[in-house]
């Protein structure tokens, strides 16, 4: 990572917005569902948290001069290939993708307990990339 500050930054931001996607996600699925409010700024939160890691990727893959990747999803396989990250948490990370361009594209379509769960699933790789940047950051 060239710039360890603004790595710094970027990891400090979504590491925020995944505790609040995480706080609010864990509350009971009834009080979840019942606040819109709140659940739309946690989809929010979690869209901008995603969206992140994704910069954080593929600034990693440009500042090693790999080849990039065709879509942003699969900006994670390319650090799985050159054992920046496991395969799993690079499936994981490229299934978080997918929920981001749902979130973008079809907000207020979506079914909020599905969402909801899947969250809550991907969570902890989120947490994992953010981690191993900061390490390969030296932070």
């Amino acid at each position: 990572m060239v710039r360890p500050d603004v790595v710094a930054a970027r990891v400090a931001r979504a590491a925020v917005w995944l505790d609040e996607v995480e706080r609010s996600f864990t509350k009971p699925a009834d009080e979840f569902l019942a606040d819109v409010r709140g659940r739309d700024l946690s989809l929010f939160y979690l869209f901008l948290a995603i969206q992140e890691c994704i910069d954080l990727a593929a600034h990693w893959v440009a500042d090693e001069g790999w080849t990039p990747s065709d879509d942003a999803g699969s900006t994670f396989d390319v650090l799985a290939a050159h054992d920046v990250i496991g395969v799993t948490t690079a499936d994981a990370l490229r299934g978080a993708t997918g929920l981001r361009n749902r979130i973008a594209h079809g907000y207020a379509l979506l079914e909020a307990r599905r969402v909801r769960e899947e969250a809550l699933a991907g969570l902890p790789s989120l947490r994992l990339f953010l981690d191993t940047v900061a390490r390969a950051a030296g932070l």
